[in-house]
């Protein structure tokens, strides 16, 4: 036997399902993709290095030979308009292995170039590569930056402990997309000791959709996950944001009610209830009663 406390967190609205897409390097071929992102509703969040805009190259990374070009810093603060920009490097380094000011000089000039685009500020980050180590991390924190994507996949929908390394769900090749997909939209409980709420999460390149022919393969997959009334489309920093404002949250004792000392309204429940509390900024609310089991 024992008392659950209904005190994990739900996304807005008492939400269970949350859906994000990250996607680096800043080229033409997100032109395209902002363009599908849009027509269905969905939230990305672009990872651009401040000290490549306009470059012409191109990409092969064992696969077909696709252009790699890079758009100007003027196209991008319009082309990313209602999704979020981060950093991804100025110049795309590895910073694995750098000593604390190399990793700095890579990070903060990209976070204030990004930053003087945008015209506000840039906290997210994703990894060149993939590549991280315990200096870049003390460099990110110094810096600024609140999250950084890796690469690594989890096949899960977890919220990361330390957003500092926030592994994805999944990238959008992986052969298991649309299974992950199913279980994610599906109403099964998600047991997790810390919410049951699922976080769906997918990074990529746009490049890729050339090298490999299969926009087509993307826009079916936007369509399965889009347009549901239970999913919060959300950008990474809006749902590290949102994620912190629980995290800031002070209960009391009893466990009978919460105070929310952000300014962000955050939604509580529990696993084994539908209910839901909204927790208004600066205001103290009653938890949904505890259930027996």
């Amino acid at each position: 036997m024992s008392l659950q406390v209904n005190d994990r967190m739900l996304f807005p609205g008492g939400r269970r399902k949350a859906f994000t897409l990250s996607y680096d390097d800043g080229i033409t071929q997100d032109r395209r993709l902002v363009e599908l992102f849009n027509r269905y509703g969905v939230k990305g969040t672009f990872n651009l290095n401040s000290g490549l805009f306009g470059k012409v190259g191109v990409v092969a990374a064992g696969k077909k030979e696709v252009s790699h070009i890079k758009i100007t810093a003027d196209e991008a603060a319009e082309l990313y308009r209602g999704h979020e920009v981060a950093a991804h490097g100025q110049y795309h380094a590895c910073m694995a292995g750098m000593d604390a000011a190399r990793c700095v000089e890579e990070i903060l000039p990209s976070r204030r170039a990004l930053e003087a685009m945008t015209g506000r500020p840039v906290t997210g980050y994703a990894y060149a590569f993939g590549a991280y180590d315990e200096t870049v991390l003390s460099a990110l924190t110094a810096c600024g930056i609140t999250y950084a994507r890796t690469i690594t996949s989890t096949h899960k929908f977890d919220i990361p402990q330390n957003f500092l390394i926030w592994d994805p769900t999944c990238h959008h090749d992986d052969e298991k997309i649309f299974d992950l997909a199913e279980e994610f939209l599906s109403d099964r409980l998600y047991f997790n000791l810390l919410t049951p709420a699922k976080l769906f999460y997918v990074w990529g390149h746009s490049y890729e959709f050339d090298q490999c022919e299969n926009w087509d393969h993307m826009e079916k997959f936007i369509g399965m996950v889009a347009g549901h009334e239970d999913v919060w489309y959300a950008t990474n920093g809006e749902i590290r944001e949102y994620v912190e404002a629980f995290r800031r949250l002070v209960f009391s004792a009893d466990s009978r009610t919460v105070y929310n000392p952000s300014a962000v309204p955050v939604w509580i429940g529990g696993t084994f209830t539908p209910e839901s509390v909204e927790v208004k900024p600066g205001k103290t609310a009653e938890l949904v009663p505890p259930i027996d089991m």
